[in-house]
């Protein structure tokens, strides 16, 4: 065993053993490779336990091993700090390569676990993998809590949708009374009278009066007026109506429930970014605010670890890719490779730095008005996301707040992407 490792000219290290693994719920497949790359024996599978993890220990080429596995799903996770505590270096290869290089070897599309293995041990010799650190502290929260987050909103969003769908079946009109069905005085219609027999058994100042006490004397009269003629001309479905009050009851606890869970998630986000003194700087961001710090830390991590800012670009997937053949060259546009969530609320910041940050909002007018390939305004917004990226970078970097001055000199708007 060599206790000092030496790094060759293509980047591999003498006496380093290469593992790739092939992750699945109760049972795991791992293919070594000696120092040389040659595979050690066949693939083999052990147990998704510590007793399974030790016989696929015991079984390593050398002292020292990098293993490679895909980075999908979450049963790699324990496995992953398994090796780590073990003296192993772990990285993660990508999914897609994986599967565009299992046909190399037997020129087939068949997949099997023990196949995935080879081509990943192979990815990881030849170099294809990036390197995994798990997070501590509060980055950890982090990123735990923006996965928690991102499901909740799927919930909130999904229920969204049920309950406007009920709506539009047994009352379609209630939509031109208002003009959403989670304003109070429409979740007190929705809660109290979801149907237009309901509506039509009430007068309409009891109506008003409901509306009244739901709103602190906003909406009255004129809106339960509305409401009763709507159920008066309503369409909507006649029969089943109390089993379908039922459904939309149970529709409307499952909303409430996930976005009170939301708002919790979102609380708990808040706190953690308020004692930890690494993010302060990006709150001084146009568009950052404590939700979209808190997505962008959990998906992309630490930003002051990249040695560019091209890194995290890359990582959120908001790197520039171009397709072109011969004379053809094919249009350019952002790779989408990196984290879906990162990208979204990156998004989401570049569209409220546009509305309310007049120099940010002139750098964005630059991009679409210019001579020389104007960029249609989704475009143009993706640029100002991928700038803020690269702000947020160089703050965590230095430690520094944003400088509006240093970004946009003398209020001069550059149009460099």
């Amino acid at each position: 065993m060599a206790k000092h490792s030496v790094e060759q000219s293509d980047g591999r290290k003498q006496g380093l053993g290469v593992g790739g693994i092939d992750v699945a719920k109760d049972w795991h497949y791992v293919q070594w490779l000696d120092t040389n790359g040659r595979p050690v024996g066949k693939a083999f599978r052990f147990a998704n336990t510590r007793a399974g993890f030790e016989a696929m220990w015991e079984r390593r080429p050398s002292e020292e091993v990098r293993v490679g596995m895909e980075s999908t799903g979450h049963y790699w996770v324990g496995l992953a700090h398994w090796l780590r505590a073990h003296g192993a270096e772990v990285v993660l290869v990508q999914p897609a390569h994986v599967h565009r290089l299992k046909e190399l070897d037997d020129n087939t599309p068949t997949k099997t676990d023990a196949k995935d293995a080879r081509v990943i041990a192979r990815l990881v010799y030849d170099g294809r993998w990036f390197r995994w650190e798990p997070r501590g502290g509060a980055l950890a929260q982090l990123a735990t809590l923006a996965v928690t987050r991102r499901q909740h909103h799927q919930d909130v969003m999904r229920w969204r949708a049920r309950i406007a769908g009920w709506i539009h079946q047994y009352f379609p009109e209630f939509f031109t009374v208002f003009k959403a069905w989670d304003g109070k005085a429409a979740l007190t219609t929705l809660d109290t009278l979801p149907t237009p027999d309901l509506v039509l058994a009430q007068s309409v100042d009891a109506i008003a009066d409901q509306f009244k006490a739901a709103t602190t004397h906003r909406v009255g009269a004129k809106r339960a007026h509305a409401l009763h003629q709507a159920a008066v001309d309503s369409i909507g479905i006649p029969v089943g109506r109390a089993t379908a009050r039922l459904q939309l009851a149970s529709y409307l606890r499952s909303w409430r429930a996930a976005l009170a869970a939301q708002t919790a998630i979102e609380a708990a986000q808040a706190a953690i970014l308020e004692d930890w003194t690494p993010a302060q700087p990006l709150f001084s961001i146009p568009g950052f605010g404590p939700q979209v710090i808190a997505t962008v830390l959990g998906e992309l991590g630490d930003l002051s670890r990249f040695a560019d800012a091209r890194q995290a670009q890359k990582m959120a997937g908001l790197n520039l890719t171009q397709t072109s053949s011969g004379h053809r060259q094919g249009p350019t546009h952002i790779a989408k490779r990196g984290r879906p969530a990162a990208r979204a609320v990156l998004y989401q910041a570049a569209c409220v730095a546009v509305a309310k940050d007049p120099q940010w909002k002139a750098w964005y007018q630059s991009l679409t008005r210019r001579a020389a390939h104007p960029l249609a305004p989704k475009a143009a917004m993706v640029a100002v996301a991928t700038k803020l990226l690269r702000v947020a970078w160089a703050c965590m970097k230095h430690g520094q707040a944003y400088d509006a001055a240093r970004l946009f000199p003398l209020g001069e708007v550059s149009t460099a992407a």
